[in-house]
């Protein structure tokens, strides 16, 4: 049974106490920085609920609770930084801050309903609560890192002829060769995030992508918003990607796309799980004394690797780039180029509708604002195609 608590009005209504839900979801995250977090956001917003809106339980929360919260105490503490003589440290933060307290309460309402079963649907959900947020101005990704065509079509094609020639030369290391090749075509092609694709150190939630995730043309992830989404995943892509699946030969669904290749995390997690398994310290011990190379206890014991790291995955990428020769703006090709310079294309040779789908951004506005420095300088050429055409020279 459902813990109960009493009202002021002496009244005991039934459910489960806020506070009670949020001790228990707090429990179950393993990120230290992420539990630290979420228990501020959710406390706060249990005694905003009982002071607002004379609401106390789990089951009592509807999306009109949640819109109000939203509407009123997000909004009334989001000022812009740029302004310090009215920002207070200890009580306003950013609109982006404001998106953050929403992803965290709509990560704990999809807990409340998918895990605990306490709530048919997920309150913060509704549009007419996520429409009610402050515009996230740090969102619009001006003045970053693009990949050009040119760098992406480069890259890609030293990837091919690297995996194409380790297949050729059998002292060639085959598993990385397809591996990097997978990297830059999920990188180039799909519009992720780099911490959508890769591990994120300290958030446990955010393990990479498993092979289980990937279906005919799209990749489930989990967003920004900590909900799960669908990235596009074209056709040749996918070649690439099932390609290298082949060389891994994954042990099963549960492994991770992009493994690590750092032997010593791939030992933690064979240690780690086995104990987990009732195997004892010896015998852990004796299994891989016993074996050739840890990469046949992870497939014999199908224990799942860690994923690579978005900070491994930059260490990739600049390895790669180095290695081709490649660079933009005196820079390695960053992760999160590869995201900005699938936006560009699609927002100057689709349209910008196209490009707000492929990016998963919540408002136009934002696309306009992420890509109207590149579009205005396209512009510029047509105009003066326009005003002087052939006599601008």
């Amino acid at each position: 049974m459902a813990p109960t608590q009493t009202g002021d009005d002496g009244r005991e209504p039934q459910g489960t106490r806020l506070e009670d839900a949020i001790d228990r979801r707090l429990r179950g995250i393993d990120s230290d920085r992420y539990r630290e977090n979420t228990a501020t956001v959710l406390r706060e917003l249990a005694a905003w609920l009982r002071a607002h809106r004379d609401v106390e339980t789990v089951e009592a929360v509807d999306d009109d609770d949640c819109r109000r919260w939203v509407q009123t105490y997000l909004h009334d503490r989001v000022v812009d930084e740029a302004h310090p003589l009215t920002f207070d440290t200890d009580r306003n933060f950013s609109a982006a801050s404001a998106h953050t307290y929403s992803n965290i309460a709509r990560a704990f309402f999809s807990w409340c309903v998918d895990g605990e079963q306490l709530l048919a649907t997920n309150p913060m959900q509704p549009d007419r609560v996520k429409d009610e947020l402050p515009e996230d101005t740090e969102e619009v990704e001006q003045g970053q890192q693009f990949w050009s065509a040119d760098a992406r079509e480069a890259l890609l094609r030293y990837v091919d002829t690297e995996a194409h020639d380790a297949l050729d030369d059998d002292a060639r290391d085959h598993e990385r060769a397809f591996r990097d090749r997978a990297i830059a075509y999920l990188l180039a092609d799909t519009g992720a995030r780099g911490a959508e694709l890769f591990a994120v150190s300290g958030d446990s939630d955010r393990n990479g992508i498993q092979w289980r995730d990937l279906g005919d043309g799209a990749i489930r992830v989990l967003g920004k918003s900590r909900d799960r989404e669908t990235v596009q995943f074209p056709p040749t892509t996918r070649k690439k990607v099932d390609r290298y699946r082949r060389v891994l030969e994954p042990a099963s669904e549960d492994w991770p796309v992009i493994p690590t290749a750092d032997a010593t995390s791939k030992y933690r997690a064979v240690r780690q799980t086995l104990a987990d398994r009732e195997f004892d310290d010896e015998e852990i011990e004796t299994i891989l004394d016993n074996a050739d190379n840890i990469d046949e206890v992870l497939r014999e014991y199908d224990v799942a690797p860690p994923a690579l790291t978005t900070e491994g995955a930059r260490r990739v990428m600049r390895q790669l780039c180095e290695d081709a020769g490649l660079a933009v703006d005196g820079e390695y090709l960053k992760p999160h180029g590869g995201r900005r310079g699938l936006g560009h294309r699609a927002y100057t040779e689709l349209s910008a509708e196209d490009a707000q789908n492929i990016l998963r951004h919540r408002s136009i506005e934002t696309t306009h604002a992420s890509y109207t420095e590149a579009n205005t300088s396209d512009l510029s050429e047509d105009v003066d195609d326009l005003l002087y055409g052939d006599d601008s020279a």
